[in-house]
């Protein structure tokens, strides 16, 4: 861990106090069950930088407990595991039972297309915001009509992301290789930080390719100025820019026929569309995805280098939630 990471901004003893008297389990519970909570492998960051895993608590009680008592810093929680993981029987002697299938979408991934100015850790606007709020959005579209999947929970992360929980049974037990699968029809951009490659072809993915076309290009346009729809490869007219911003602030027809219309004469649809996808299609992080033993924040938590807590967001309402929605440690306590 670099120093910056180790600086506590949150002092451990106001977290402690607020796991004692405000934390409810409640909304980790009605996300990963209750059946098998004393399976699941739990993992925290301490105050002195150590990272712990393969704790797990009979009740979640205990857990609170733990939190009340210790001075923690981070909170994870894991998979489910054919018995409980400690300290001699690890995640890796005892045999995996299920995990939810999950989704981590974060700003950073997008510092290489944030056009706002926008960079680092601690820094975004309403504008590159939105690129996380429109990957949530179209992931849980995209699980929901192409996949099947009823139950997909979404999490403020407590900093600049998104958490994504599938809850379905079936989507539980599927095998790193499953996994990786789904991500794959999912990944357009494999090499994110480098090359910005489009490395599908979309022709014959046409589900995928026409929601592109209605919620990804549709708010690639709504957050474009003039001065970029006048660059490469776009090089739009006035007048095309004219019937564009006409077109979308009317919203009588389907986005597509406005995109159709706006490139009627354009011989580089492809280099548009490729430009589109770079510059907005969701970046998700594989590994947390694959990994059948990956963990994530316990939703409740505190976020220890903002105070902020790892809260619940309606998908519906996803467009209208910013950071400065979570409430905070202080407020809580207050």
């Amino acid at each position: 861990m670099t120093p910056e990471e180790v600086k506590l901004k949150v002092p451990t003893k106001l977290s402690q106090k607020y796991y004692r008297e405000v934390f409810d389990p409640a909304e980790l519970i009605s996300i990963i069950g209750l059946s098998t909570f004393y399976k699941r492998e739990f993992a925290f960051l301490l105050e002195d930088g150590n990272f712990v895993r393969n704790v797990s608590f009979k009740t979640s009680d205990d857990l609170v407990k733990f939190l009340a008592k210790n001075p923690i810093r981070r909170s994870y929680v894991g998979a489910v595991y054919e018995t409980p993981p400690t300290k001699n029987n690890t995640i890796q002697k005892i045999k995996w039972i299920s995990r939810e299938f999950c989704f981590d979408l974060d700003l950073n991934d997008y510092d290489l297309v944030r056009g706002c100015g926008c960079q680092g850790k601690e820094q975004y606007c309403t504008i590159c915001w939105s690129l996380v709020q429109d990957a949530a959005a179209f992931l849980d579209k995209t699980l929901r009509e192409d996949f099947g999947y009823k139950k997909i929970i979404w999490v403020f992360s407590g900093r600049r992301g998104f958490h994504g929980w599938v809850q379905d049974k079936g989507a539980g037990v599927l095998t790193q290789e499953q996994r990786n699968s789904i991500i794959n029809y999912l990944t357009l951009i494999r090499d994110e930080k480098r090359t910005q490659a489009v490395e599908k072809d979309l022709k014959h993915v046409i589900p995928l390719r026409d929601r592109i076309l209605e919620m990804v290009a549709k708010s690639f346009f709504l957050h474009a100025n003039d001065k970029e729809l006048k660059a490469d490869p776009f090089k739009f007219t006035k007048d095309q820019i004219t019937k564009l911003r006409y077109n979308l602030q009317k919203g009588e027809q389907p986005f597509s026929k406005t995109y159709d219309i706006i490139l009627e004469r354009k011989q580089d649809r492809d280099a548009i569309f490729t430009h589109i996808i770079q510059h907005r299609y969701p970046r998700i992080d594989r590994k947390v995805s694959i990994d059948i033993r990956r963990i994530l924040k316990i939703p409740g938590s505190i976020q220890d280098t903002n105070g902020r807590l790892c809260c619940k967001v309606d998908i519906k309402k996803i467009h209208k939630f910013f950071p400065e929605n979570a409430p905070t440690v202080w407020e809580m306590l207050a």
